[in-house]
This record gives C-alpha cells, structure tokens and sequence, in this order.
C-alpha cells in the first residue's frame, strides 16, 4: 500500500528543503586567477555581481572578500570602508539577542546570519592594520591592533571553557615595533614582553617560536629603558632564546618586512546518522580542511650598489591552524547545540506525524526524517580570501636605496620594487605572494 504525504505537509517539507540550501557559493578558483593576473576590476567586479550568491545571511563575508580584494589592489580608501562595515556588523552579530539563535535548533545555522569566527573577527582589525601600514596610515594600524587584544578578551570571558587564541602575539609584536617606531620605548617593551610570553603558547599550539628579531627587540629596548632586570626574568641566562644585547642603531633605517602566504583553510561537513526509535537522527559538524603550505622557507634580498643582504623570514603567524585550534576549542560547544537541534527536530516531527490513521502518521515520519537528512548542516562558512600564513623579518639596514627581492624553496628570486631607506625611520612593506605585488610605503 502507497503511503501519501498529506497535502498540507507538502509546504512544509518543501520549506525545509529551500532552507536547507543556504549556504553562499562563489567561485574562489576565478576570483584567485583573476587577482594573480592583476585583473582588479574584474576581481571587484566579480565580488560585487555575486553579491546576491553569499545569501542574505552572510553579508559579512561579501564585505570581507571585497575588501580584501581592494586591498590587494591597493585601493586602500575602498578596503577601509569595507572592512569598517565589516566590523560593524560582525560587532552587531555577536551581540544580538539569543532569541535568533533559537531558530537554528529547528533548521540549521544557515537560517542564522554569519556572524564570524573569534579569530576571522579579530583578523578583520589585523587585515586592516596591514592596510593603514600600506597606505602610511601609522597612528590608525596601531588603533586596529590594539582592538585585537580588547575583542579577544571580550570573547573568551564568554565561555566557560576558554578558547587557546586569548592574545595574538604576532600584533603585540607588531604594536610594540609601531611605538618603537614612535619613540613611546616604555609601550614598546610591554609589548615586547607581552608578544614573548604570547608566543610560548604559539610555540605549543601552533608550532610558531617567538621569531629571532623580537627576542633582540626585547633585549635592545629592554636595555634603554632600563628593564634589563624584568628581561633576566622572563629568559634566564640559561634560556636558549637569549641574545646579546645589540647596540643601538640610530644611523641605521629599519625595515619591517611582511609577507602574506598560502590560503586560510576552507570548512567541510562531517556528517553521522544516529538510529533511534523515532527514527534516524542525522547529527552534521563542521571540519577543517587544512592544506599544508607548499613552502615554508622564504628568502628576502636586499641589493643597493654597495650591499647585498639576504635574510629568511620568520613565520609568525599561522591562521591555518589557529583556525583549527579554534575548532577544536569550540567543538563541545557545537555538538551540544546540534544535539539538542536534533533533539528538538524529532519532537517537532512526532508531533506532526501525530494521527489517529497509523499508516498516515508512518508516512509522515517517514518523508520528515528523510527531509531532515538532507536539512541537518554544518555551517561551513567561512572566510576564504584570508591568507595561510603571515611570515616576517625586521632588518637594521644602512642607509641608501635597495633593490627587494624575495625567493621560496630554493627558487629563483623575483623582484619585487625599490626602496629609499632613510637613517633613524622605519619602513614597511606588505607582500602577498599569492597574487600581485605590494609597494612599500617609505
């Protein structure tokens, strides 16, 4: 005997459906190609045609992907705008009240507007700081960076369980070169200190060591403003990360050289079926696909008439497997709310398969567990436009103009641009070598 499906059940069922395929789709692999071919206005382009394909629930990542775009075509005004917009709204998300979060216990996160991972959110004031430097914006890039302690602090008093990324120690470092930068010595060293206490945790989370020039950094400014004592504390002379104390460099031109590696890795969906008495109950998670970098060892030259001098960058910070421990950090979290997402869905569908005709009630159990198989998702959102890595070093250099090159594994070295360095200034440049090429800013 056929079991029909009542008539008035068909928009429900057909309802699940329609949301079950919210996700945003774009085409990353053309995005990608169009950037490495410098094709700005048609990468802007293509963010802003497919707009309307992020869906009306992840807006956040449109204004993220678009402003990265901008960024990487140096239309540093544009990023700006976009990535202020992205604060906002990211901000707003995380605040809203939990009465909109009730509604993914139904369907699935989809239902719900992105509103970011912890890390994605605080790398949207690191992405934007890259940006200020870029553009000579000193003072505002120090602004962004300092947020990123305050946000981190602000989400893990949340939880009950902390997250591991509760201080960035790539921005402290960063921080601490922006106030050396501005003469403010006595910041410099707190930041310093701070960025070498943070990367202990990097080293054992992540496998990131505090990079060789901020252990020399901590010890030069440690010296001049006479912290040395607080320094002996922090790395006794038995420590292996010990440097002599260098001497001082006023006629020397520093540059701070960062570099943007590899792709953020992408979420998929991990997927079990549980069978219970009411039938099976599908529970979704969402897993990380995190691609190793294809080169981890990258060589910046430096040429004038009168010097060559070739240095190797320091990874310091990993977004990969921040991203990954982020995961992990929250992933109780994330199988309580889709158990009790699955939970509630077997309740709401014994209700509606609820009949005084047995055959009626088994047809409708039937096609609304069969519709939740296909509905239950992950939320595999995410921000796909950031980098892999960021790699750096901080260089005493003499006076005079240089020829930057940069070379990976062994490869052949490609030039990057020219650059004044001037005596007792610090100049930055940012690189992404995944796509076009970066000026600096002198």
């Amino acid at each position: 005997m056929h079991r029909l499906i009542p008539a008035t059940l068909v928009p429900v069922i057909w309802g699940l459906f329609m949301l079950s395929g919210c996700a945003h789709r774009l085409d990353y692999n053309r995005l990608y190609a169009q950037l490495q071919n410098g094709e700005c206005q048609a990468a802007s382009l293509h963010i802003e045609k497919n707009r309307d394909n992020y869906g009306s629930n992840a807006q956040l990542l449109y204004l993220l992907d678009a402003a990265m775009v901008h960024l990487q075509c140096r239309d540093f005004e544009a990023a700006q705008q976009k990535f202020q917009a992205a604060e906002r709204l990211a901000e707003a998300l995380w605040t809203e009240s939990l009465s909109r979060q009730a509604a993914s216990l139904v369907t699935n996160e989809y239902l719900l507007k992105y509103p970011g991972e912890d890390y994605e959110r605080a790398l949207i004031n690191m992405m934007s700081a890259l940006g200020y430097l870029q553009s000579g914006a000193f003072d505002d890039a120090l602004v962004e960076i300092r947020r990123i302690d305050s946000l981190l602090s602000l989400y893990n008093n949340k939880y009950e369980q902390k997250n591991v990324y509760k201080e960035d120690a790539f921005g402290r470092y960063l921080s601490g070169i922006l106030h050396e930068a501005d003469n403010a010595l006595d910041d410099a060293f707190i930041d310093y200190r701070k960025a070498v206490i943070a990367y202990r945790d990097y080293e054992k989370y992540y496998g990131v060591p505090a990079p060789a020039a901020l252990i020399e950094d901590l010890y030069r400014v440690g010296a001049a403003v006479d912290r040395m004592e607080d320094v002996e504390r922090l790395l006794p002379r038995d420590n292996p990360q010990r440097r002599p104390v260098p001497p001082p460099n006023r006629h020397m031109g520093k540059l701070v050289f960062l570099q943007l590696s590899g792709h953020a890795p992408a979420k998929t969906q991990g997927q079990v079926v549980v069978p219970t008495g009411g039938g099976p109950v599908t529970v979704a998670y969402p897993r990380l696909l995190l691609l190793p970098p294809t080169c981890m060892e990258h060589r910046l030259t430096l040429a004038s008439p009168d010097v060559v001098i070739v240095a190797n960058l320091d990874l310091v910070q990993d977004i990969g497997r921040i991203a990954l421990k982020n995961l992990e950090d929250k992933k109780g979290r994330i199988m309580a709310k889709t158990l009790a997402r699955a939970v509630a869905k077997q309740v709401i569908i014994e209700g509606l398969a609820n009949s005084n005709n047995e055959n009626t009630a088994m047809a409708v159990r039937t096609a609304l567990n069969i519709a939740n198989l296909f509905l239950e998702q992950a939320d595999t959102r995410s921000w796909r436009t950031l980098p892999g890595q960021i790699y750096m070093d901080r260089l005493f250099i003499p006076p005079g103009e240089y020829t930057v090159q940069s070379a990976a594994c062994g490869g052949r070295p490609h030039k990057l641009q020219n650059i004044l360095v001037k005596a007792g200034k610090t100049h930055y440049i940012v690189h992404d070598d995944r796509f076009i090429v970066a000026a600096a800013i002198e």
